[in-house]
């Protein structure tokens, strides 16, 4: 690659992207999303392929794009992929999130819960849905205005657009999740018991898995909310304001925090804790049929 102002303006990322870094990060997220991969399979939870199985293999792509443009940043074709799939690749984990708490409350006491368990998922599943396909088409139309600025300001507006129905989404949901966490440890339906369904008249004891799948939920969900807001500021300031131009926020904000949160989820893995806690719950049913023996 030649030097020089010129080729200094055709390079998009403002910057040349760190070798160490996209080696690092292709790596780290291979790792995690095969452990997912394994992990989903032992625990025969299929949700967990379409959601965060999807976002590890989309933080490859995007990231073996970035790894590409270390080594040649004037080419423009890793550019966009990697500006295409990174802004939507924690989606589908976001996703995994709304459908692992529905779990939650089914199995808590769906009582103090303002939504039903069944609502986490048709609800917050089509706001991420329709969040996706907006940040997708935003990114489609951004990368063909590489070379206009006009195409480019309107891509990043619509993906913008996407970002904040994610993120309203997300408060919404955090929102309930706080509340649910505080009537029920107040023992505070917000239904009446015998108004919803009676899977929900015996609800599961707090045991560790569930404390676990809990946090498990929490973490994740305000590493990726953190995330949103940092794209959100960097697509305001514009794809070339000096946020997007910043490799290290980026890498902070961005990657490091994607990182922890599928790390999270193979620690705390909803598949392996529901299972668990299943098992545990038929357990005590079990017990508290049989008659004590004196």
């Amino acid at each position: 690659m030649a030097d020089g102002t010129d080729d200094f303006h055709l390079n998009l990322y403002g910057y040349v992207p760190s070798k160490a870094a996209g080696y690092i990060f292709v790596i780290i997220f291979i790792i995690t999303t095969l452990l997912h991969v394994i992990q989903a399979g032992r625990s025969r939870v299929w949700w967990l392929f379409p959601t965060v199985c999807i976002a590890g293999v989309a933080e490859i792509v995007g990231w073996a794009a970035r790894l590409k443009s270390a080594y040649d940043p004037l080419v423009r074709t890793s550019y966009i992929i990697q500006v295409s799939i990174l802004v939507i690749a924690p989606t589908p984990l976001v996703a995994a999130l709304f459908m692992g708490f529905a779990r939650v409350v089914r199995r808590l006491g769906g009582q103090y819960s303002r939504l039903r368990s069944t609502w986490y998922s048709r609800f917050f599943l089509t706001a991420d849905i329709f969040s996706l396909l907006i940040q997708g088409g935003g990114g489609g139309i951004a990368a063909q205005g590489t070379t206009d600025p006009h195409k480019a300001r309107l891509g990043s507006n619509i993906i913008l657009g996407g970002l904040f129905v994610q993120i309203i989404s997300m408060t919404f949901f955090s929102f309930l999740m706080g509340e649910y966490a505080w009537r029920r440890s107040k023992d505070r339906p917000f239904h009446k018991v015998d108004s919803i369904e009676g899977q929900y008249q015996r609800s599961q004891p707090m045991d560790r898995n569930m404390k676990m799948l809990i946090f498990g939920i929490i973490i994740p969900t305000a590493a990726v909310y953190i995330r949103s807001v940092y794209r959100i500021i960097e697509f305001i300031d514009g794809f070339n304001g000096s946020i997007a131009h910043n490799q290290v926020t980026f890498i902070i904000f961005d990657a490091c925090l994607v990182t922890l949160a599928l790390n999270t989820l193979n620690v705390m893995h909803p598949g392996t804790l529901l299972n668990a806690t299943a098992q545990t719950q038929s357990y005590a049913m079990t017990e508290a049929r049989t008659p004590s023996q004196k």
